[in-house]
């Protein structure tokens, strides 16, 4: 996903009032994200990396709805919007895991 937005980026930025180096990086820091996760699952126990992948989707929630009241067109608002919601309906996946995985190791 993060290399879709970096590579559409400037057909992105025709349509969302956001400058176009915003846009690229910030499908670069998805691919970073998505590293930071993979290695997150190696190496760390899952519950601390549940933890950590949580907290991040519910600040990336708040920052992508936010940018959300600040794009002008209804249909880029809702584009962003929907971006928002994938974003917390992961954080909600992931709470579920700990949840059960606190339950599984009592």
């Amino acid at each position: 996903m993060g290399s879709v937005v970096a590579l559409t980026a400037p057909a992105t930025a025709s349509a969302v009032p956001l400058p176009l180096p915003l846009i690229v990086a910030a499908g670069a820091a998805v691919v970073g994200w998505a590293g930071a996760v993979e290695w997150m699952r190696v190496k760390l126990p899952q519950p601390r990396a549940l933890r950590i992948v949580l907290t991040a989707n519910i600040a990336a929630t708040l920052l992508v709805a936010a940018l959300a009241v600040a794009a002008v067109p209804v249909l880029s608002v809702l584009v962003i919007l929907s971006v928002a919601v994938d974003i917390a309906l992961f954080a909600v996946s992931q709470a579920v895991a700990l949840t059960r995985l606190r339950t599984t190791t009592a």
